[in-house]
């Protein structure tokens, strides 16, 4: 009896954790519920046992209804899939139909991921619809859309096929967004994100300084690591009209494993790059973000020493550079204090992204700007392509690039 009594408890406890034993309030109720993706339940809990705290189970014959908030169900526990939310339309507060939730389920069985998809509502106590649709929706409370996944199995294994993990929709390559963690991109909160970016050389790169010994650069090493603690807050989630916004912290270790290419005067003259092997960079940023279709577009800005890092990607753009191939006075500084930066973001499978940044280092010499790329899904491994363009030239880079999200967890 005691150890019954024992387990009840915690599925208890659990469920109210996860917010379905009690009413979430209205202004923290997400469209979309994915914040407690791959939380097993209990060990014996079911599919049927989650749902007895999902709330008052109404019936789909009468309608529309306002929607609450959406989950989905697989194997007993809830999961966050961006494939899977991205084919659900609908938006907190709107009104919802039976034909609604019919093309939702159709568009989900178009992944042809699924044996079954099932779906099903629930009333969210303590919430109340909004008063422009109080007159048409039933009932008079927002509803909680439950869909149901029985995932196909992995061919000759009898078993499910494993879940890929999400790729990370908190940032880009260098630039954050204005969303946290995977499973947590529409709720605001707090997010801390680990970012491992290494600059391996310069592919090709042509510059037109006067007194340069070459105009024409490819496959040089480069050897610049940025390691970065990203630390940011959601302030308001995002919904069909208005953007998610995110104020956040980022501080980067720069370090070299090879040192900045030598500059050389002439041919008998060689004047080393003063370039320091290790340096931190910090910046505070701003940022918005907002879903369009199946791009995720952000618009923000950094303020602080990030601005010096456009220096460190190019020889071309040192102190000595400056002043013995283009003339410049001897305490030119490529350096900038305010950066500008606008990124979108597109998943085409759940772990791959394609993305692109754009980084405007305002007011620094030479006017230089950075652009990345992520382009690994077309070439199915974790390498991207960097431009970076500057008043004299340009250079073409390579790197790789890892995110992990550390809290929240998935």
């Amino acid at each position: 009896m005691m150890k019954n009594l024992t387990t009840v408890t915690l599925l208890l406890c659990t469920c109210r954790a996860l917010g379905l034993a009690q009413p979430v309030p209205a202004a923290a109720e997400p469209v979309v519920s994915t914040a407690t993706a791959s939380t097993v339940i209990a060990s014996a809990a079911s599919v049927n046992s989650v749902s007895a705290y999902l709330g008052k189970k109404i019936s789909r014959d009468r309608g529309p209804w306002a929607l609450g908030e959406v989950i989905f169900l697989s194997a007993g526990r809830m999961v966050s899939d961006y494939t899977w939310r991205d084919m659900v339309r609908g938006q907190r507060g709107s009104l919802y139909t039976n034909a609604d939730i019919a093309a939702d389920t159709e568009r989900l069985m178009g992944l042809k991921a699924f044996e079954s998809v099932d779906a099903e509502l629930y009333e969210i106590p303590g919430t109340h619809v909004p008063p422009e649709h109080q007159s048409v929706a039933v009932p008079s409370a927002e509803v909680r859309l439950v869909y149901t996944m029985v995932e196909k199995k992995a061919p000759g294994t009898g078993k499910p096929r494993a879940a890929a993990r999400p790729a990370p929709i908190s940032g880009v390559v260098f630039t954050p967004t204005a969303y946290r963690s995977t499973g947590h991109f529409i709720t605001p909160g707090l997010g801390l994100d680990i970012n491992a970016i290494y600059y391996i050389g310069r592919l090709y790169g042509k510059n037109n300084y006067p007194d340069a010994p070459y105009k024409t650069n490819y496959l040089d090493r480069l050897g610049v690591w940025l390691l970065t603690a990203d630390g940011k807050i959601q302030l308001q989630s995002e919904t069909k009209l208005r953007p998610a916004i995110a104020v956040g912290a980022q501080a980067t270790a720069l370090l070299r494993d090879s040192p900045q290419p030598q500059i050389n005067q002439t041919a008998s003259l060689t004047v080393s790059a003063s370039n320091k092997s290790v340096q931190v960079l910090t910046d505070g940023y701003f940022v918005a973000s907002k879903k369009f279709g199946p791009t995720r577009a952000s618009l923000g800005v950094m303020q602080g020493t990030i601005g010096n890092l456009a220096a460190n990607l190019s020889e071309f753009l040192t102190p000595e550079a400056l002043h013995y191939y283009n003339h410049a006075p001897t305490d030119t500084v490529v350096k900038s204090r305010t950066v500008p930066f606008a990124s979108f973001f597109f998943l085409p499978r759940n772990q791959n992204p394609l993305g692109l940044e754009f980084m405007k280092f305002q007011g620094a010499p030479q006017s230089p700007w950075l652009i990345n790329l992520k382009i690994g899904y077309f070439i199915k491994l974790n390498f991207d392509i960097a431009y970076l363009k500057y008043q004299g030239g340009y250079d073409v880079l390579g790197l790789i690039q890892f995110r992990y999200n550390y809290f929240p967890k998935y």
